[in-house]
Parts: structure tokens; sequence; C-alpha cells
């Protein structure tokens, strides 16, 4: 695929708009302690949380709210993600409000209140959204909202109706398919989370129509509470 000044700033707004977030700020939040697994995660949290079984129906509000929860606190974890088509990484470490993005479009990393950003063509520097370099400009802009590409901050924007359709396995843990629409910043947006029997979301697809064009994102959750050593590139 094709990225020009255009692509760029479409994959950006994509990324945030399908993972469902809405939060500023760079604080990525997650899961439980780290020799825990997911389903043994945050039981107390979601106690009043309605069971997740196949066929069940959710309120988007409550759903938001359980996973929320269950997601409260980590160790670090790591991720992947497909934007039109484009492949990313993404770490978390939640302890220094750290984020790190790698993809071929471009990357950036964030530590507590700096930035640093790059192009597939250019070095690792502080971000300039005034850059005459469309792409350091478009990620610069973005960084102030990193923590929207943060899978676990998706709870915080979530509405509408949502339906229990199957199950599957992620990182050894059953999980329930939880399946609806929504509207996000006045795009409607088809979403599926894959979320644990304790309401942590370990993976998501979701998809839309951005400025004429269907984008598809998905993300996948690879390491899950462990910590993500994420230092300054420069």
């Amino acid at each position: 695929m094709r990225v020009n000044k255009w692509g760029v700033g479409v994959v950006l707004a994509a990324a945030v708009l399908l993972t469902g977030c809405t939060a500023g700020g760079a604080e990525p939040t997650a899961e439980k302690k780290p020799s825990a697994s997911p389903s043994q995660e945050a039981e107390a949290s979601t106690s009043e949380c309605p069971e997740l079984k196949e066929g069940a129906t959710i309120d988007g509000t409550v759903l938001g709210g359980c996973v929320a929860d269950a997601m409260a606190d980590t160790a670090g974890y790591a991720a992947t993600s497909s934007v039109m088509g484009i492949d990313s990484t993404a770490r978390f470490n939640p302890a220094e409000n750290a984020i790190e993005t790698i993809s071929p479009v471009g990357s950036l990393i964030v530590i507590g209140d700096d930035v640093w950003v790059k192009s597939a063509t250019s070095d690792w520097q502080a971000a300039d959204p005034s850059s005459s370099d469309p792409v350091i400009a478009a990620l610069s802009a973005s960084a102030s909202d990193a923590s929207l590409l943060d899978p676990t901050k998706a709870a915080d924007a979530v509405t509408g109706e949502f339906t229990v359709t199957g199950t599957g396995e992620r990182l050894g843990q059953k999980v329930y398919l939880v399946s609806g629409a929504m509207e996000q910043q006045g795009a409607a947006v088809d979403i599926v989370f894959e979320i644990t029997a304790d309401y942590v979301t370990l993976a998501s697809s979701s998809s839309a129509s951005i400025e004429g064009q269907t984008v598809e994102v998905t993300m996948e959750i690879t390491e899950w509470d462990v910590k993500q050593d994420i230092v300054a590139p420069v």
C-alpha cells in the first residue's frame, strides 16, 4: 500500500478511532500482578459484571466498565496491530508512562512528557508538530494522544449493545467473542472484542468507513503482564 501525506493522517486517525479510544494523556493501563494469568485476575473488581456466555447481550457501557476495572494494573505488555494492511508493534510500561509504537509508516516513543518520532526515512528526533516533513508532523501531532493507541483504553469509549457470539483462545486462555456496533467520532464502527471470563481484552478487530474508505484494524496482545523496557532513542 502506498502511503502519502493523506495516507499517514488517515492511518493514524484510524488507529485511534478503531481501537475505540477517547481518553487523553500518556497513561497506559492494563491487567494485574506479574505471576497471574488474565483469567485469574480482577476477580473482585468484576464480581458484579454479568457472566459471559454465548448468546448473552451486554450494554456497551457496562462492558466498558467491566473491562476497565479488570485491566487496572499490569507490569507491562506488548501487542501487534494492523491498520489498513500496515502492521505495527506496540509496547507499554505503565510504571513509567511509556509507550513505544513501531511501524513502516512511522514510529514514536513516549516516556512521561518526552516524545520522539521517526519516519521510514528519518532518524529518531524530538516531536515537532510544525515539521516540514508531513510524516514527522503527523506523528508529532498524534503523540499528544499516544495513549489512544493503548488497546486497554478501548473500554473508555464503548457504547451500544454487544452480544457474545462465540468463543476462542488467546495466550492459553478461553476468550469470548463479544460483537457489536458503536458510533465513534462520527463514524459507525463494527467491533469484535476477544475477552476472558474476567473481562480482560486480549484481542479486537474493528472496521469503519473513514473519508469514504473502508478501514480495518486488528489488535492482538502478545505479551501480558510482562515488564517492557522502553528507552529513549536519543
